[in-house]
């Protein structure tokens, strides 16, 4: 579980959490929703550990994130941010290898070489895996660098040991078929005593996926709730939109749709 308590955060004269507290479920795929500027991104960073509150604690399964040691830390989360840039042109098996530096030392280890193989393998980028990183497409890079996060906190066949990712608007530049592809993968590891927390943008999407929704509003949290809280109601509160429930004939699905 990550557990949030009372977290605040102040730059200047300007509070952008004010007091958020939550309890983000082990195995679960937590979504954290809210318009721009709710401070989301900066509560996944002080989530990650990257980043302190001005007050208040973060905990990984009862462990304040303040006494991990970095190595500990890197190899226990991963964060997988909308844009990663590289400044050299490494091949994309290059690249997955970083997720891994955590856990060797001078050199990785055949067993390294083979986590990153089969990483690649998930994502579907074997066939790339000595091409140049630049020349891949967008969508292509954004593969890779899920691969990564998967080598980081690799956890699909070794001891049940918790990890977590986290994923800040990692499908904002994705054509749908990746996003899919890479909300899949990240479902598929709740299987694997890993928890997810992701920053999404389209309310049903997030719906389809999640399991459990933190809402912020200016910095508050205005829910945390299952996909039973989401109302009307709350959506229009928080987003400032009209909502309008319709249904999907051929899923037989409820969706949302907004209007202003």
């Amino acid at each position: 579980m990550v557990e949030l308590r009372d977290i605040s955060f102040v730059v200047g004269n300007k509070r952008i959490l004010d007091g958020v507290n939550a309890e983000l479920g082990e195995r679960r795929f937590n979504v954290i929703l809210g318009p721009n500027g709710a401070g989301k991104s900066t509560l996944l960073k002080i989530a990650t550990g990257m980043s302190r509150p001005t007050s208040g604690l973060v905990r990984y399964a009862g462990v304040d994130v303040t006494t991990l040691g970095k190595e500990r830390l890197a190899t226990t989360r991963a964060v997988l941010s909308q844009h990663v840039e590289l400044a050299f042109a490494l091949p994309a098996e290059d690249v997955v290898m970083m997720g891994r530096y955590p856990h060797y030392g001078r050199a990785p280890s055949p067993r390294d070489r083979e986590i990153v193989g089969r990483a690649l393998e998930i994502v579907g980028m074997s066939d790339r895996r000595a091409q140049p990183y630049p020349t891949l497409s967008g969508g292509e890079r954004q593969k890779v660098q899920l691969a990564r996060v998967l080598a980081q906190i690799w956890n699909y066949d070794e001891p049940r040991i918790p990890k977590y990712l986290f994923l800040d608007e990692p499908t904002s530049s994705l054509d749908i078929h990746y996003q899919i592809h890479l909300l899949d993968v990240a479902r598929g590891l709740l299987d694997f005593d890993c928890t997810v927390v992701a920053i999404l943008h389209d309310v049903n999407v997030a719906l389809h996926y999640g399991d459990y929704f933190l809402l912020l509003s200016e910095g508050r949290v205005a829910a945390a709730t299952d996909s039973a809280g989401i109302t009307r109601e709350l959506l229009e509160r928080v987003f400032r939109v009209r909502a309008h429930r319709v249904l999907d004939p051929e899923a037989g699905e409820q969706l949302w749709r907004f209007t202003l």
